[in-house]
């Protein structure tokens, strides 16, 4: 096996290609990259069996064949080579070859046959999906999923049908809720219900996206989730199972409104949780009309409070809640203004971009 390729196209390909490999090493040949020549077609395939990635490169001379060679290794050698031509070459006893320039490197494989089979992605029925659709939903829902490992179902986001091709994404940890709905689909894929992502496998999407412009090509079939984006393929593995019915959370009528402004709320809300308690974060909001008091205590600190307005009218009501989990949701909610709901000091609260009832955030109270 041996082919020649330019640094660039394989440094960008071997980038990707790292962010999947098993970091832990339980299994060696996962912490290698599959490289596979056929004709003049070189592919980059690398998986820790949860997620697997495989893109597809030109390669100016080739010989068929298979190799596996150290993600980090390798990628440690590429980016220290000049921006020139790569010519790698199989030896005997599973070695191989790197030269470019004057430089040469002898290093030692595993060999091809003991990697774990790929899907042969090309085989699938992928449906175009928006990506500019996909990526919205990812930044305003991934933040809240559980990184408990005893909570399996909410490790990742449910990503579900609704009515008139409208597909949701929601996410939780047990004490916040974030769920998006839009158009994705132009054409729906057969769901007979919703799959949940796991974590690593959307952080995975999300780099994914950000190579394409208009659409990806989604496909979903036996507890996997397969996106096609030019010359380069991704599969995630499903989590499986019955995620939470998270709609039992959410209040049936919040009574209680308050309008405020997103920039002023953010920074009187970071400001105040500094004297927060490190582990809990809670703060104190006390809303009347027309002025929401945001209030911390700690007694190895001390305490803050600040005023602020807002448009409000109804009765007062004071309510705890994690600085942490609010400031998370306003960090990806890109809008001027902002509706507070609340119904009693026990129920959840929601927020909502004002004219954004699509994105919805709920979150638990606190008894402070």
């Amino acid at each position: 096996m041996k082919f020649t390729i330019h640094r660039n196209p394989f440094l960008e390909a071997l980038s990707k290609a790292q962010s999947v490999v098993e970091k832990k090493n339980t299994v060696p040949i996962l912490a290698n990259i599959l490289f596979s020549v056929d004709g003049e077609t070189l592919s980059v395939s690398a998986t820790d069996l949860e997620v697997g990635l495989k893109s597809m490169l030109a390669i100016t001379k080739g010989e068929s064949g298979k190799v596996t060679l150290s993600a980090k290794s390798l990628l440690d050698i590429v980016k220290e080579l000049p921006q020139a031509e790569i010519e790698i070459s199989k030896k005997e006893n599973d070695w191989v070859e790197i030269v470019c320039g004057k430089s040469r490197f002898k290093v030692v494989s595993l060999s091809a046959n003991e990697y774990p089979a790929l899907p042969a992605f090309e085989e699938k029925k992928y449906f175009d999906a928006k990506i500019e659709g996909l990526k919205e939903m990812i930044d305003r829902t991934s933040f809240a999923v559980s990184t408990d490992a005893t909570r399996y179902l909410m490790n990742g986001v449910f990503f579900e049908p609704l009515e008139k091709n409208i597909m949701r994404m929601t996410a939780t940890d047990g004490h916040r809720l974030a769920f998006m709905d839009t158009e994705v689909f132009s054409v729906m894929p057969e769901f007979k219900r919703g799959v949940i992502i796991p974590r690593k496998g959307l952080i995975e999407l999300r780099k994914f996206l950000d190579e394409g412009d208009a659409t990806i090509g989604l496909a979903f079939e036996r507890g996997y989730v397969f996106a096609h984006l030019g010359g380069s393929y991704l599969f995630i593995r499903l989590i499986e199972g019955e995620y939470p019915d998270y709609r039992q959370v959410i209040p049936k009528m919040t009574d209680r409104v308050a309008k405020i402004d997103k920039a002023t709320f953010h920074h009187a809300l970071k400001r105040v949780s500094l004297l927060a308690h490190e582990k809990s974060k809670g703060v104190k909001f006390s809303i009347q009309p027309e002025m929401l008091t945001i209030y911390s205590s700690n007694p190895d600190l001390g305490e803050a409070k600040e005023e602020i307005d807002v448009e409000y009218s109804g009765e007062a009501i004071s309510i705890g809640f994690n600085a942490k989990y609010l400031l998370e949701c306003l960090a990806v909610t890109p809008v001027e203004k902002l509706e507070l709901h609340f119904k009693d000091h026990l129920s959840p609260g929601i927020l909502r971009g004002e004219g954004q009832p699509n994105h919805t955030y709920v979150v638990m109270p606190m008894r402070i």
